[in-house]
């Protein structure tokens, strides 16, 4: 079989590896809203959800790259790398994914910007990615207790995905894989919000 049947794999793991965080799970983070398009090459997405959880733990378990491989097994690798030459922190990712007895892997180095402890910009450094261009967004506010976190993604793919068949596998592989990740993404900042609770 033909490895060009499957240039729209990478993408929809790409975009797991990401989504993965923010897929809905009954009794615990809900999912409000997910939305995938594309015009060509070029992806775009953004889904919306609130976690139980506040603003603050969220926020740091996001920025955790060192565990990544924790929340998801999408992820193969995550790490910090050295700071780039503007001084802004660089982050590597290196995730995988299986569909039809075919894998794909997509590597990731992206620039990191943060504000005001509650937003984080990743943008990608193409040069060191197999992408021509992404830059993914979080944007956290309080809702109550919870966390209201709404998350957005813009890539290109240094390959060609057929625009008919891309978001369908996206959303197929968001609902088979993301309930796990979330889940454990609600559960480590459940329990920074413990730790720092016991100590006031």
């Amino acid at each position: 079989m033909s490895q060009d049947r499957f240039t729209g794999w990478p993408i929809a793991f790409a975009l797991l590896a990401g989504l993965t965080l923010f897929t809905s799970l009954a009794g615990a983070a809900e999912l409000v809203d997910i939305q995938v398009s594309n015009t060509d090459n070029q992806y775009f997405l953004e889904s919306e959800s609130v976690l139980k959880a506040s603003v603050p733990s969220v926020f740091k378990v996001l920025l955790d790259y060192e565990n990544f491989t924790k929340l998801s097994s999408v992820y193969e690798e995550s790490r910090y790398l050295e700071s780039g030459p503007d001084g802004a922190p660089r982050v590597y990712t290196l995730a995988q994914g299986c569909m039809l007895f075919v894998c794909r892997s997509v590597e990731k180095v992206e620039r990191l910007e943060t504000r005001f402890n509650r937003r984080i910009v990743a943008t990608v450094i193409p040069e060191y990615s197999n992408l021509e261009q992404g830059v993914t967004e979080w944007l956290l506010t309080a809702d109550g207790e919870n966390t209201r976190l709404v998350y957005r993604m813009e890539l290109t793919p240094k390959f060609w995905v057929p625009p008919l068949i891309g978001p369908p596998i996206i959303r197929y592989v968001l609902a088979k894989g993301g309930e796990e990740a979330l889940q454990r993404l609600e559960a480590a900042a459940n329990e920074l919000d413990l730790a720092h609770s016991s100590t006031d």
